[in-house]
C-alpha cells in the first residue's frame, strides 16, 4: 500500500481545496470520496434537452472576489463566471419593487442606513468577535430605529445564511460578510452585489477544482465509503474503509459535523479532547434548511437580472429565495428558456416533517402562480425537493468565528477538519473554500 502523507475524506470544496494546497507544497495525499462522483454538496446534473441543473443555488458572494476565487488562485486555475447580479427585487403587498422602492426611506432612515454601513464597513476583529455572540435581533434593537431597515438586514442575513430567525443568526457574521461587500465596492467600478455562479453550472468549479488536485499527483478514489476514523495521539491515524485500512500521520475529515459524528467516536474523542466531544454532539441539528423546486420554462418568468426575495412570504410564513440562473449564465438551457430555483428557508425539523412539507409546498406552488401569471403555461418541467444542510453549521450566536469548531485540536496532533462546519467565515461555498486554506495553513505550519 502506498505511504502518504495525508489522508482526507471527502471530494467537495474543502477537500480538494485542502488536498490541492498541500500536493503544492510536496505532500503525498489521498481523498477519499463515498459518492462516485466527487463534488460533495456543489453537483451540476445534465437533463435531456441541454439542461445543466445544479443541486441547489450555487450562487457565490462575491464572484471573481471570492473566497472561493482566491483558493482556486492558490490553485492555479482560473474559471469563467457568470454575469453579476445586479441588485435585489423585494416581494411586497403582492408585487415586486426594486429595493428603494421597497424601501422607501426618509431622509433620517437615509442616514441611519449610511451610519449603519459606514460602521459594518469599518468594523474590527474585536467587534467581530464580540458580536460573534450576539443575536442579529440584539444589534437590530441596538443600532437600528427604521423597521424598514430593520426588516432590509433581516432579510439579506437571511440570504446570507439560509436561517429563518433572527434570533438564530450571528450578527458578527452578518456584520462581516456585508462590511466586506461595502469595503469590495469601494474598490470596484461594480455593482454592490458581486455575485455570480460559474459559467456553465457549479461542476465548472469543482472540475477545476479537481484537475488541480489530480494535476498536482494527487490521489482520489471514489465510491469508497469510510466507515471508521481511529485516533490515537504520536501514532498514526488510521481510516477503515470496506475494502481496506489506510494510515497516515495527517488526516483530515472534510465532511460536515452529522457525517463526521458517523465516523468518528465521539466516546473515544472524549480521551483526549472531552469538551470538543461533549460539544460535536449538541450541532448535529445546528443547521440550515430550505424547500422549494427547480423549474425549466420555454420562456422567462421575469427579464430583471436580480435575487427575487422576502422575509416572509404571505400564506406560507416563510423566507423567499428565487434565482434566475438563466439570465446570469445562458449556457446552461436551451436559448429563450429559463431555469430558476425558487425556495423558502424553514428550519430542519420543517424540512423533515412531510406533512408540513405537503402542506407548505402546495400553498407556496399556489403563491407562486400569483408572482409569475406564466409559469403554469410555460412550464416545461419542475423539480419539488428539500434539503437540511444546506450551508454547514448554522450561523448562530456562539457559532461563527473563533467560537466555530476548530480546524484542529491541539490534544490530537495529526487530526484536522475543513468545511463549512468549522472556521471560515463567508456565504456557503466560501466558508468551506476560506476553511480549507486555514486548514492547510495549520497543517503546514505543523510540519515547518
Amino acid at each position: 500500500m502506498d505511504r502518504y502523507d495525508a489522508i482526507i475524506i471527502g471530494a467537495g470544496i474543502a477537500g480538494f481545496g485542502v488536498g490541492g494546497l498541500l500536493q503544492g507544497k510536496g505532500l503525498k495525499t489521498l481523498i477519499l470520496e463515498k459518492s462516485k462522483t466527487s463534488g460533495g454538496r456543489c453537483k451540476t446534473f445534465h437533463l435531456p434537452g441541454g439542461w445543466k441543473v445544479d443541486s441547489g443555488t450555487h450562487a457565490v458572494d462575491l464572484g471573481k472576489y471570492s473566497a472561493c476565487a482566491t483558493l482556486l488562485k492558490r490553485l492555479e486555475k482560473e474559471i469563467p463566471w457568470s454575469r453579476n447580479i445586479e441588485g435585489a427585487m423585494l416581494y411586497d403587498e403582492g408585487q415586486w419593487k426594486l429595493l428603494p422602492e421597497y424601501l422607501n426611506l426618509t431622509t433620517s432612515d437615509d442616514r441611519e442606513l449610511a451610519d449603519l454601513e459606514t460602521w459594518m464597513r469599518a468594523a474590527d476583529e474585536a467587534e467581530l468577535d464580540a458580536l460573534d455572540r450576539v443575536s442579529l435581533n440584539e444589534l437590530i434593537r441596538r443600532k437600528i430605529a427604521s423597521p424598514r431597515i430593520a426588516e432590509f438586514l433581516k432579510t439579506i442575513a437571511m440570504c446570507q445564511t439560509t436561517l429563518t430567525d433572527a434570533d438564530h443568526i450571528s450578527a458578527g457574521e452578518v456584520v462581516a460578510i456585508y462590511g466586506e461587500a461595502l469595503r469590495l465596492s469601494e474598490k470596484e467600478a461594480e455593482p454592490l452585489a458581486q455575485v455570480r455562479m460559474p459559467l456553465g453550472g457549479i461542476a465548472t468549479m469543482m472540475q477545476a477544482m479537481a484537475a488541480a488536485y489530480t494535476e498536482r499527483g494527487g490521489t482520489l478514489l471514489t465510491g469508497t465509503s469510510v466507515r471508521r476514523v481511529n485516533v490515537q495521539p504520536g501514532k498514526p491515524t488510521e481510516i477503515v474503509t470496506d475494502a481496506e485500512t489506510y494510515r497516515a500521520p495527517i488526516a483530515v475529515i472534510a465532511m460536515p459535523i452529522w457525517n463526521m459524528l458517523k465516523i468518528l467516536s465521539m466516546d473515544e474523542m472524549a480521551r483526549y479532547a472531552p469538551a470538543w466531544a461533549e460539544r460535536m454532539p449538541t450541532l448535529e441539528r445546528e443547521t440550515s434548511a430550505s424547500m422549494g423546486f427547480t423549474i425549466g420554462t420555454k420562456a422567462p418568468l421575469f427579464t430583471t437580472p436580480y435575487y427575487l426575495s422576502a422575509w416572509r412570504l404571505p400564506n406560507v410564513g416563510l423566507p423567499l429565495q428565487i434565482l434566475g440562473h438563466t439570465l446570469f449564465d445562458d449556457t446552461i438551457a436551451p436559448a429563450n428558456h429559463m431555469i430558476a430555483f425558487i425556495g423558502a428557508c424553514c428550519t430542519p425539523a420543517q424540512a423533515s416533517d412531510k406533512a408540513f412539507r405537503e402542506k407548505t409546498l402546495a400553498a407556496f406552488r399556489e403563491l407562486v402562480k400569483q408572482m409569475f401569471p406564466n409559469v403554469e403555461q410555460d412550464l416545461l418541467w419542475r423539480q419539488d425537493g428539500f434539503y437540511v444542510g444546506i450551508d454547514g453549521l448554522g450561523r448562530s450566536p456562539g457559532m461563527t468565528g473563533r467560537y466555530r469548531p476548530p480546524v484542529h485540536l491541539p490534544e490530537v496532533p495529526g487530526l484536522y477538519f475543513a468545511g463549512d462546519c468549522y472556521t471560515g467565515r463567508g456565504v456557503g461555498m466560501n466558508a468551506a473554500a476560506n476553511s480549507a486554506m486555514i486548514c492547510a495553513e495549520e497543517i503546514l505550519k505543523a510540519r515547518a
